[in-house]
């Protein structure tokens, strides 16, 4: 996603929460994430109901009625010269939950999740006008920024609070104080956002911007806890007692300080790996479906594990498909050609064999251009 920088400098920013914009050159392979064929593909009355599609101008939602009309047999429409004169006057389309749309995205989804162990997600925005879709605001996760086409000028205020629960719109410029920041994005460019930094863009005049926002979903502290106490349940009778309310209000803060003490206990020394595992395993599995792309293989297929937490391969698997699923997840995915090569010593006909077999068993997606 960084490349040619190395993807340690994004690794810091995340872990610091400090701002980061890159250049990356990889206009082409940012265009293949999100197609207009694809942003037109969402622009549906469907998406309307279903919150998949948003029609937003500075973070306000256009009138239902505006775009959506009634024909004589009482079917509701999408009227689309009314979508596109709203377009000319600056309204932006705001498409969300796109990585249960497009198996690409969801393949860099699945990626980043696994290299951060957060839950992510990916909405994207579209504008035709200067305006954009959101006016200042902050959220209350950090966001990654993939500009795909066009260009869209971002100007961030810095943070007003410190780890906010829930996001916060600015309604004026002067409220959220002065610019920090600011900075054009070209197709290509990355711009990471933690979480809390008040931002805002624009597209230039007569121009047009389409961005994907990756949406990471950090653990917090009562994540770790919630997992604790259901993990210590099993062995502590007194974890699993029921906390009775109508009891005695004395008896019934012995119990709560019987149970915190052996909460505490389980702090001092936490088996971080085993919580983190079991915190990853509450995403939902992605459920690729590649059928006919396995018959149809070429050395030009493009090859991403669905995994959304890092760890081996499955060990149902047979030992040729473990091997080229290690190697896939080692890499976040690859051509098939370029797997052939990594595994020069296995047969290239065995390696196209264990492909179709993870693509027919659902842990990979199979991508053609």
């Amino acid at each position: 996603m960084v490349r040619p920088h190395d993807p340690a400098e994004l690794d810091r920013a995340f872990l610091e929460k400090r701002r980061l914009h890159l250049r990356t050159g990889q206009a082409d392979t940012f265009a293949r994430l999100l197609p207009w064929s694809l942003i037109n593909a969402q622009v549906t009355l469907t998406g309307l109901h279903n919150g998949r599609l948003r029609l937003v101008r500075s973070g306000k939602d256009l009138p239902y009625e505006t775009v959506v009309g009634r024909n004589k047999a009482g079917q509701l429409f999408l009227k689309p010269a009314a979508l596109q004169d709203q377009i000319n006057q600056g309204l932006s389309l705001a498409l969300n939950h796109l990585h249960h749309v497009s198996p690409r995205i969801a393949a860099l989804i699945a990626a980043v999740e696994r290299r951060y162990r957060v839950r992510g997600g990916a909405n994207a925005y579209v504008s035709f006008q200067r305006e954009g879709a959101l006016g200042p605001h902050w959220d209350n996760h950090d966001v990654i920024i993939l500009q795909i086409s066009g260009e869209k000028h971002w100007r961030c205020h810095g943070f007003r609070a410190t780890h906010p629960l829930v996001s916060r719109s600015y309604a004026t410029l002067a409220e959220a104080g002065p610019v920090e920041w600011e900075d054009t994005l070209r197709p290509g460019d990355v711009l990471y956002i933690p979480r809390g930094d008040i931002h805002w863009a624009t597209v230039a005049e007569g121009g047009h911007s389409a961005h994907l926002t990756i949406n990471l979903g950090g653990l917090r502290a009562k994540d770790l806890l919630r997992t604790l106490a259901g993990r210590l349940e099993g062995s502590n009778d007194a974890l699993r007692e029921e906390v009775m309310a109508f009891a005695d209000g004395a008896a019934t803060r012995r119990q709560v300080a019987a149970q915190a003490d052996l909460l505490r206990g389980a702090l001092d020394q936490p088996d971080l790996p085993a919580l983190f595992t079991q915190l990853d395993g509450e995403r939902e599995a992605f459920q690729p479906m590649n059928l006919g792309l396995d018959r149809v293989l070429s050395d030009a297929t493009e090859i991403h594990p669905a995994a959304r937490a890092p760890g081996p391969a499955p060990s149902k698997l047979p030992a040729d498909q473990r091997r080229v699923l290690a190697q896939l997840l080692a890499t976040d995915g690859a051509r098939l050609a370029a797997l052939k090569q990594d595994l020069a010593d296995m047969e290239g006909a065995a390696v196209a064999a264990a492909v179709a077999g993870l693509a027919r068993a659902g842990q990979v997606w199979l991508l053609e251009d």
